[in-house]
């Protein structure tokens, strides 16, 4: 029988972090996902419901949107109650929510993660043009990080992004024009490696992972934007903010590799990553 001092834990009684994003009911992506992640790393993790989908490993068969207003009094319940040290978005679904959401997000002092997730990892569109206005116009410039793979970055920018790291460059710096303090542009493949471009104030840096054979990569984006959120809300606001958010990505960009070399191979279709190695940033 373990004795008491087995039992013992280190718990960080702050680190508390708030995602706004949709539901998957397999588990694999959403607020499922990001849940998983802030629990994974130590963190009390609170969710803000934007929409609904039908989903497993093969596909998304349906979206619903909740109205802003449903959407925007979760928010005000929560944060009234239990302030987060850092806030994750997801997908958002219309502009009338990526609007109201930035609103309030205009007076919180807390980080902001921006994961701007315009479609599922099986191709279903999440947004429309007037909800990438909205991402532009409102809640970019209030983003302390934004996180955009290669498509959402073009999305954002109007413009194809070339293959050269050179293009790769130039778009991260036009996204950070766009307003947010930093950007991680998820570039995908390159020279046979994963990359990842990320920009703080004018330095600018490439992260270079190893590339997994496998499509097996479900709810890796949202585990991404999730995994910083988590560990900048572990860290003290009194810390230097721009190494505390670097410190983040680097543990985030290392701990969702991890999960897509040993992803579970649940389902028939693109499965999920193994959430349970997020804590793993080495």
């Amino acid at each position: 029988m373990a004795n008491e001092d087995d039992r013992r834990v280190t718990i960080s009684p702050q680190a508390i972090a708030l995602t706004i994003a949709g539901s998957d009911p397999s588990g694999g992506a959403g607020l499922q996902a990001d849940l998983k992640a802030f629990q994974q790393n130590g963190v009390y993790g609170m969710s803000v419901v934007t929409l609904i989908t039908v989903q497993n490993s093969l596909g998304v068969g349906r979206v619903e949107m909740l109205s802003p207003e449903l959407v925007c009094e979760q928010y005000d319940a929560v944060v009234s109650d239990i302030p987060p040290r850092a806030i994750k978005t997801g997908a958002l679904g219309t502009g009338a929510i990526i609007a109201e959401i930035a609103d309030r997000l205009d007076g919180c002092d807390c980080p902001i993660v921006v994961d701007p997730v315009m479609v599922s990892k099986h191709g279903a569109p999440l947004v429309d043009d007037a909800a990438v206005m909205a991402y532009r116009d409102t809640l970019l410039p209030r983003a302390t990080l934004i996180t955009p793979n290669r498509f959402e970055a073009e999305r954002l920018l109007d413009r194809k992004i070339g293959g050269e790291l050179d293009d790769l460059f130039d778009a991260t710096k036009e996204l950070q024009e766009l307003g947010p303090e930093m950007v991680l542009l998820k570039a995908g493949e390159f020279d046979g490696s994963q990359l990842h471009v990320f920009l703080a104030s004018d330095t600018i840096v490439t992260l270079t992972l190893e590339r997994h054979p496998t499509d097996q990569t479900q709810g890796a984006g949202c585990s991404l934007a999730a995994t910083i959120a988590a560990r900048i809300a572990l860290s003290s606001p009194e810390e230097a903010h721009e190494p505390r958010i670097r410190a983040a990505v680097d543990f985030g960009v290392a701990a969702v590799n991890h999960a897509i070399r040993f992803a579970p191979n649940y389902g028939n279709g693109r499965g999920p990553i193994e959430s349970r190695m997020l804590h793993i940033g080495d």
